[in-house]
């Protein structure tokens, strides 16, 4: 079965290779199951339902869910990246990613282009 990825474009946040973030302030998302405002070295600055952000390389986050009955495979994911240009994109996986060591409570995030993948800041929602 072939990886699902969605691209979308909009403003991310870059972070440190291999760097991981504890989460920060709530976020307010009352209709979300799961949401995140990612700086671009991999920490969290508001989040709701995401219980750590890990980075493994340039332009790659690996994004965990605190709820760990959600099933990914059934969700619809959507990340926009921040204050950015239109040269990069943005996307993510919801299945499980060897960069995020094949957990199945983990999105995959990569922002930039294929071949020039660059740590940018993003948000994240799971309606």
């Amino acid at each position: 079965m072939a990886a699902a990825l969605t691209l979308v474009t909009g403003g991310v946040c870059a972070g440190v290779a291999g760097a991981a973030a504890a989460p920060g302030a709530k976020a307010t998302a009352p209709y979300a199951q799961a949401a995140a405002v990612v700086n671009a070295d991999g920490s969290i600055n508001r989040s709701k339902g995401i219980g750590s952000v890990t980075k493994p390389a340039v332009g790659k986050y690996c994004v965990e869910l605190e709820d760990k009955d959600l099933d990914l495979t059934k969700l619809v994911p959507v990340a926009t990246l921040q204050y950015t240009s239109f040269e990069y994109g943005i996307r993510i996986s919801y299945w499980p990613h060897p960069d995020c060591g094949g957990r199945a409570d983990t999105i995959h995030v990569i922002t930039g282009m294929p071949n020039k993948w660059v740590d940018q800041a993003f948000g994240i929602v799971v309606p």
